[in-house]
């Protein structure tokens, strides 16, 4: 577990070619920021995806370490804009 306490959620679906391409991607932004990451299928778990309010694949929340959301990235979205947020908030949190 992360000493920063924030954690990665990201929905997808194995149809999606855009998922696939940015499930190596969030791993890597999962590891450079030691971040928890729970990669969550919307097929297999319809309902995790109907209570985060997830329409659409792929989705990005960040959450913080009470589980709630504290940013959503869905449908257009780059790793620099992912990457930039954390650095933002990391920053906050550790003063």
């Amino acid at each position: 577990m992360s000493e920063n306490k924030l954690r990665i959620l990201y929905f997808k679906n194995d149809s999606c070619g855009v998922c696939k391409a940015f499930l190596p991607k969030i791993q890597r932004i999962s590891n450079d920021y030691g971040l928890e990451v729970e990669i969550v299928d919307i097929v297999e778990k319809p309902e995790l995806a109907g209570q985060n309010m997830v329409f659409t694949v792929p989705t990005i929340l960040i959450m913080d370490q009470t589980g709630s959301e504290i940013k959503r990235f869905a449908r257009n979205f780059s790793e620099l804009e992912i990457r930039e947020f954390i650095e933002r908030l990391l920053s906050l949190m550790n003063g």
